[in-house]
């Protein structure tokens, strides 16, 4: 009879995981990934009971997400969402609910069916008007949404990420974002809808910063929804221009309108929402002008978690020059009349001012990045936005010395305005790293991530040259492993890098940050500040900066 005596639990725990992996009931990948996030939780002894930081009353619940009080009460009342006893809360205004919990509960109830049959057939119906004037890329687009085989996942793109990840594991002065056999292979991955630059539809998608290019010379977009997003980019900020590129912006635009009349904005972004949720890419190159429009899907899918998070060097909720884009500030500054589009502006200030002219911070379409995204109070999540105060102070600076008199004092009030609006903002949180040392190389390279992608931007000048971001899907992060398996200690120095690009591993470091006071919240998501409270923040925030 084999001796009993009793294994230790841990050895007990280690043979069950290589059973579990051994016979297939759990796939390997999975399955170490599972234990990581498991050792990362003990290791931060984040414990259930901790109470969440965005805890409201019912009622704000229900004014912030847009729903009405009797489903915020039954979704309690059933089990749904979870109920806390918050802090200072009473038998008055009963339990309180987390504004994230009631987002994602939102959300999953109220969301449309993906891509009904109604919304489908006026997506193919504008894509038929726009053919005479994009006709390659609208005849691509309509394959993708009505062919059932259509994939645009290519091998390629699992070896340029992987040479990312592999450049990206360097210490210190070794960090790099690409090998330059990685650079090769980022600047050789060919477009999977090519655009004819030559045509009128080219120049004006070419001139508004919205194609990738390949090193072989081939422009345009690495997915259907992209392509569909240049077509809306066409259609608002490519129409204002008075030249015969702009004429193409303005026929897109009156067919949108002639498929949607005077929704055609929302609608639009809608089909570009709806047909990345069908044909998603695993990985997508972003130009800066891509980067901007592509916020309100990016919040959007997050909005299912309900939490997303962003890092700016640049915030727009504190420069104009970074919110408006330099053409709608050169306008604001000169009192001229604002047009009711959000992103519209006078020929005047357009005349030089086409995006791939611009610097990326002062690109046209950064407006829609806040109007139609961070700042949209149609999507529902709570929006982390966590900036480097001293980059945007050094930015506030010379800008505001740049100015002389009266536009100086505009400028500032200007400053103040846009950050009491984003303050304003329930569902925000705002955060700033005073330490320049503590916005460091990783937080430089996550623009945005929320659970189901995560957007990387590069800032070396060769790949910037390539791509100004990289949307990478975080179902493909696995394969990158996968794909290592000739070299052992590789393969696990991969597999710890791309934990670390987990959204769950982010919003732990998010909030370890503000824990240990290394970034400091000025106000926190799902806290709404009146008029006066908001001003005040602002106005101290900004003073400060310019002292």
């Amino acid at each position: 009879m084999q001796n009993t005596r009793a294994e230790s639990i841990s050895i007990a725990l280690e043979r069950l995981a290589l059973t579990l992996g051994e016979s297939g009931a759990v796939p390997v990948p999975e399955l170490v990934r599972a234990l990581e996030r498991a050792a990362e939780r003990l290791r931060t002894k984040t414990v259930s009971d901790e109470l969440p930081a965005d805890l409201v009353t019912q009622a704000e619940a229900s004014r912030a997400v847009a729903v009405s009080r009797q489903a915020v009460n039954q979704w309690v009342r059933n089990g749904v969402v979870r109920s806390y006893a918050g802090p200072g809360s009473s038998s008055r205004y009963g339990p309180q609910v987390s504004l994230a919990e009631i987002a994602i509960a939102a959300n999953r109830r109220s969301r449309d069916v993906p891509f009904a049959s109604g919304r489908r057939r006026e997506v193919l119906d504008f894509l038929e008007l726009v053919e005479r004037d994009a006709d390659g890329l609208a005849r691509e687009v309509r394959r993708a949404v009505v062919d059932d085989n259509y994939d645009s996942h290519t091998p390629e793109q699992i070896r340029v990420l992987g040479e990312f990840v592999v450049a990206s594991m360097g210490l210190g002065d070794e960090q790099r974002e690409f090998t330059p056999e990685g650079l090769t292979l980022l600047s050789e991955l060919e477009p999977s809808i090519t655009v004819d630059t030559a045509t009128p539809f080219g120049g004006l998608v070419d001139s508004l910063g919205l194609l990738v290019r390949s090193a072989r010379g081939n422009a345009g977009f690495d997915s259907p929804a992209t392509a569909l997003l240049a077509l809306f980019g066409s259609a608002t900020v490519g129409a204002l221009y008075t030249d015969e590129r702009g004429d193409v912006g303005r026929n897109l635009r009156g067919a949108a309108r002639e498929v949607w009349g005077e929704d055609w904005v929302e609608r639009l972004l809608d089909a570009v929402f709806h047909v990345g949720e069908l044909r998603p890419s695993p990985l997508t190159r972003f130009t800066a002008s891509l980067t901007y429009l592509d916020n309100n899907r990016f919040l959007r899918r997050a909005q299912a978690a309900g939490v997303s998070i962003a890092y700016s060097r640049g915030p727009g909720p504190l420069l104009p020059q970074h919110f408006y884009g330099a053409p709608i500030l050169r306008d604001m500054m000169r009192d001229a009349a604002r047009p009711p589009e959000a992103w519209a502006f006078t020929p005047e200030s357009g005349a030089d001012a086409w995006p791939v002219q611009l610097e990326s911070g002062a690109n046209p379409f950064r407006v829609l990045n806040y109007e139609y995204g961070l700042l949209a109070p149609e999507i529902h999540g709570i929006r982390r936005y966590c900036f480097s105060a001293p980059d945007a102070r050094r930015d506030l600076r010379a800008y505001a010395a740049s100015l002389s008199g009266r536009d100086r004092h505009r400028y500032v009030d200007h400053s103040v305005e846009v950050l009491t609006r984003t303050l304003l903002q329930q569902n925000i949180e705002l955060s700033a790293i005073d330490s320049e040392r503590d916005f460091d190389w990783w937080k430089d390279h996550i623009i945005r991530s929320s659970q189901p992608e995560v957007l990387l931007g590069l800032r070396d000048d060769r790949a910037r040259k390539v791509a100004h971001a990289l949307l990478v899907s975080t179902s493909l992060l696995p394969r990158v492993v996968e794909a290592a398996q000739t070299d052992g200690s590789l393969r696990d120095r991969l597999r710890i890098y791309i934990k670390n690009l987990e959204f769950d591993v982010i919003d732990a470091r998010y909030r370890d940050d503000a824990r240990r006071g290394v970034s400091r919240v000025l106000k926190t998501g799902g806290v709404a500040l009146d008029e006066t409270e908001a001003r005040t923040v602002a106005e101290r925030e900004i003073r400060s900066m310019l002292a």
